[in-house]
């Protein structure tokens, strides 16, 4: 009898050596795969962070080569008067620079010419998208772009570059 006793004790206590040993292990390995979460949550936050850090300078640079493209159409505007007007040769000009219409506005930011004749007598009163570039109408020394946005006519989203010509009579 006392020998059925000692292997029933010795039967619990490992038993319960066991059970100790596996909440003993659960616990640490819980730990560990918080620990290793928090670590990767941590890496996907840091490249998150630098892809939209990446992200804003890559707009940055964008916005600076459209205003560059827009004093470059201005400069070939104004080099040959005759193209203002002309829908075809601006749709030429707006293929080789790149970029998917051009738009001539007067001083009072009235679309009058450019490589879309359907934005004819549209102004920066027209939506939301024109009214950015207002501020161009006091100051002429401004040369604006502004995020992509939906444009006016469309709804499709676009993003808009506005210079004033060299002798501040009409924006591009």
């Amino acid at each position: 009898m006392k020998k059925k006793k000692i292997i029933i004790l010795s039967i619990m206590i490992i038993v319960v050596a066991l059970l100790l040993e596996a909440s003993i292990l659960k616990y640490v390995n819980d730990k560990n795969a918080h620990r290793t979460s928090k670590v990767l949550l941590d890496r996907v936050i840091t490249v998150l962070d630098k892809n939209d850090e990446s992200r804003n300078e890559l707009i940055e640079s964008l916005k600076d080569d459209y205003i560059v493209r827009a004093k470059a159409v201005s400069y070939m505007i104004d080099a040959d008067p005759a193209v203002e007007y002309d829908v075809n040769e601006l749709q030429k000009i707006a293929k080789l620079m790149a970029v998917d219409e051009i738009h001539l506005f007067d001083d009072q930011g009235t679309i009058y010419s450019g490589s879309a004749p359907k934005y004819f007598g549209y102004n920066f009163d027209s939506g939301t998208q024109m009214e950015y570039f207002k501020p161009m109408l006091k100051d002429k020394s401004l040369t604006m772009c502004q995020d992509v946005t939906p444009n006016t006519a469309e709804g499709k989203k676009m993003m808009y570059a506005i210079t004033w010509n060299e002798d501040g009579t009409k924006m591009l």
